[in-house]
Order: C-alpha cells, then structure tokens, then sequence
C-alpha cells in the first residue's frame, strides 16, 4: 500500500486537536510532533479527502514524500522516499514546475463547485500543460485569460498568475459581481519545457524546446501565434539560433496551438485576455506590429491606465502604459496582436512586470509585493470592462450570434 508523508502547520491549538482527533479515528498516523508542525503518514488513497478536511480548516502543510512504502507496523515504520518533496506555494520563493501544477490541483480539491483543471496539450518533450478554470457556471458569464511563462527565464509571471488564481478561487463566494460574472482562465506556464529547463540547466532559457532537426534551438512561443506572423521588422525571427526565432509556420509549437484551440472553442465569449513578462513594468495593448491604433485604442488605454493606478495605490510602483511598439520594440506573431486581431478579445494586454532594477533575477523578497499590486491591477480592469463597449465587442458577439 503506499502512503504520503505530510509536514502540517498546527499554527493554533484547535488545529493540532483536530490532527490528533484525526490520528485517534485512524484517518492519519502522527509520526512526529513539533511546536509547530506534525509529521503525519497517510493511505494515498486517502489524500483527496484529508486535502479537503486541512483546506476547510485553513491549515497548511507540504507533501514531504510525494510516495512511500510502509513496511512494517506503525511502531516500527520504514519509509523508502520515491520522490523529492513538494511545497506548498507560498510566493516567498520561485517553484518548480511539479509545485505549480500540485497547487493547482490542490485548489480543485479544496475548492471543487468552482475550480477544474484541465490538460489542453502536451509539450514537444511530452510535458502536460495545464490550465485552472475558476467559475460559478452561470451561462452569462464572460472569460477571462491570463497566462503567464510563456518565456521560460521570466519567472516571476508564473508566480503572479498562481498567485490571482489563489485569491479568486479563495474568494469566489464573497466577491463583488465584476468577479463572479467571470469564468477565469489561468495557464501559469505555457512554455513548460523551457521553463523547467530553466531551473535545472540555464536559468536565461527563453524559448521553447523545439528541435530543429538533430539539435534544439527552440522557438520563442510569442512570436508563433497566428496574426502578422511575418514582418520584415522581426527579420531575425527567421534565425533558429535566435532569441525571437519564430517558427516554421504559424502555430507550428503545441503549446500555441493549445492556447489557440481552447480560447477558440471554449464556448465563452472572452473580454480580457493578459499575457505576463517581466521585466520593463509597462502594461501595453495591440498593436505590436505597428505603431498604428488599434480600433479599441482609446478603450484600451483607459483600461491600462485603471490597471496602472490600481498598482500604484498598493505599493506606489509605477508602470508605463502605452501600445506595444510604441513603448516596447516591433513584433510579429504575439499572442495580445492574435487575441485581439483575429480571436476577437477586445481587452487584451501584455503586461510587463518587476522588476527593470535587478532584471530577469528579481529578488524573492519582492515576489509577494509584485503579485499584489498586479492583483489589485487585474480587479480595477474586471470592474471596468464591465462598464465599457467596444468594437470588438460588437463585432464577437455579432460573429458568435451569427
């Protein structure tokens, strides 16, 4: 049979009464007690269920032996470990990708009327890539996409968009309606091959792994979406060994191709779509391929200034606002040019996040305040969205009513 071990923090007497309550019925074993924390071995079998009890509870704990086996008797207990813990996030540090997708699915079962997650495609080296939907299923709602790590080097995006998916999975029943007439759609890391790749072997990894033929160069994912996918601008796109390669074609990679299919046929009519970077702390829009307004412009102007306001009034950082090229570089083939050109988004946005001081190697320290700010930014767009029309709103629901 086999069992996980779990370190549980017993921060008040009522919970460390309620785990031996628990090892009293049989449902756990304790097999160690500290000021603080429990060691408990408990049946796998078991786990979804005792997930749920701490979640209620509001107790804390991290899977310390993701697999065990049990030997002997409780008073002799011999443990083989079958893997390397995993943490509970915290967003006091930066995670692999394993704790990523266990906090997800650990919000499924602790929050199950509300949290589904789903794999919507595997990777070029097989990976799973996995999305949280969070939704109260009224049939009117509107979506909401936020994705994150689609360059693999850029680590803080996943934290933050972890760290939203949190607080809207936790907060759903109490939560003004701009949020609850939301379904929500988080990829914390779309490129998951990089990304891992980028905590065992080059931390500066920013591509996809791709083969070209025998060797891997990868693919930079955002400039493989399928609008304007080829400009004489982005001309070192054609370059594999290049940081901005494109791809042989549009949607060549899976992990774009799964974006794409989802938000196309997913069945809800998105309103927002966010892609998180790091590190300029600039929110920007449509176009990246030109400096020309887009249709929303004005719209979309005003929704980055609600965002950036909203960020500053949590800890009085500043991010610039503007359309892409303008404040950024030209770019062909991004996701925001795609949603909002040709998936029809009418609020879409790349948001470059902390820090341009320390670069790509923001300091842990500063990850909590990086995702609170952008979490007050995410709320000021959800309310203000709801209050606006647009072009392309008009010309989606037309389409879809077609």
């Amino acid at each position: 049979m086999k069992y996980q071990i779990w370190d549980v923090k017993c921060m008040k007497e009522g919970q460390r009464w309620f785990l031996k309550n628990l090892d009293n019925k049989g449902s756990v074993n304790i097999l160690k007690e500290e000021k603080n924390t429990m060691n408990v071995m408990i049946d796998g079998s078991r786990s979804l269920q005792i997930q749920k009890l701490l979640c209620d509870r509001d107790i804390q704990y991290e899977v310390a032996e993701g697999q065990v086996s049990r030997n002997r008797s409780p008073t002799g207990t011999k443990l083989t470990r079958r893997r390397s813990p995993i943490t509970v996030m915290d967003w006091n540090d930066f995670y692999p990708l394993r704790n990523i997708y266990h906090f997800m699915e650990n919000l499924e079962v602790c929050y199950p009327s509300v949290c589904t997650v789903s794999t919507i495609g595997r990777t070029t080296e097989g990976r799973e890539i996995k999305i949280l939907k969070i939704s109260n299923s009224n049939s009117g709602n509107t979506g909401v996409w936020i994705d994150g790590g689609i360059h693999a080097r850029e680590w803080i995006a996943p934290s933050v968009v972890t760290y939203i998916a949190d607080q809207v999975a936790r907060n759903m029943d109490t939560s003004p309606e701009y949020i609850t007439n939301k379904d929500w759609y988080f990829l914390p890391v779309v490129n998951p091959d990089g990304y891992v790749y980028s905590h065992t072997t080059d931390r500066m990894w920013r591509k996809s792994r791709a083969r070209i033929g025998s060797s891997v160069y990868g693919v930079d994912l955002n400039r493989n979406f399928g609008y304007r996918w080829f400009s004489r601008d982005d001309c070192p796109g054609d370059d594999p060994c290049h940081l901005n390669y494109r791809g042989t074609q549009p949607f060549s990679e899976p992990e774009t191709t799964a974006v794409k299919d989802l938000i196309l046929y997913a069945g809800v009519p998105f309103k927002i779509f966010l892609t998180l970077h790091a590190y300029s702390e600039v929110i920007s829009f449509p176009w990246c391929f030109t400096a020309e307004p887009c249709a929303d412009y004005v719209n979309l102007l005003e929704g980055a200034t609600a965002m950036t306001k909203a960020i500053f009034d949590v800890n009085g950082r500043m991010y610039k606002v503007g359309n892409f090229k303008d404040i950024m570089y030209p770019a062909s083939g991004t996701s925001i040019d795609w949603s909002y050109g040709t998936a029809r988004i009418p609020f879409s946005y790349l948001i470059e996040l902390r820090s341009k001081q320390h670069k790509f190697l923001l300091p842990k320290e500063e990850i909590l305040d990086c995702c609170k700010e952008v979490y007050a930014g995410v709320k000021a767009l959800a309310l203000f969205v709801d209050r606006k029309k647009c072009l392309n709103c008009s010309m989606f629901f037309n389409k879809q009513n077609a």
